[in-house]
């Protein structure tokens, strides 16, 4: 999901306490500049990157591992077997998660 803000309309440091303290049962992780993970569990989560006139928010595994591991079963088992696995058991709670971090950004600093 892509946000379109205005430019330093977000502080990265800011954003990032809000978050923590809006979510606490969550852990957030940052992994580079501007770049924030969320991860509700070792398998749901979302990336939060913060651009300089957009917000985007997507639904991800929120480990390398985990997306190693998913891209090893891709290239071991085929392409239909873990996509349907993916979609089943993953892709519909990190759709959620990125819905309700995004409702919550949104609100915050007041986005359309």
């Amino acid at each position: 999901m892509k946000l379109k803000i205005e430019p330093n309309l977000i502080n990265f440091d800011e954003m990032k306490a809000k978050l923590e303290a809006k979510f606490p049962n969550y852990k957030f992780n940052v992994r580079q500049r501007n770049f924030l993970v969320a991860a509700q569990s070792g398998t749901i989560g979302t990336n939060i990157l913060l651009r300089d006139r957009a917000l985007i928010i997507a639904g991800n595994f929120p480990s390398m591992g985990a997306s190693m591991l998913f891209m090893l079963a891709i290239i071991f088992l085929g392409v239909i077997i873990p996509l349907i696995i993916y979609f089943a058991a993953f892709h519909g709670k990190m759709k959620k998660l990125e819905k309700e971090i995004a409702e919550f950004l949104k609100a915050e600093y007041h986005i359309e």
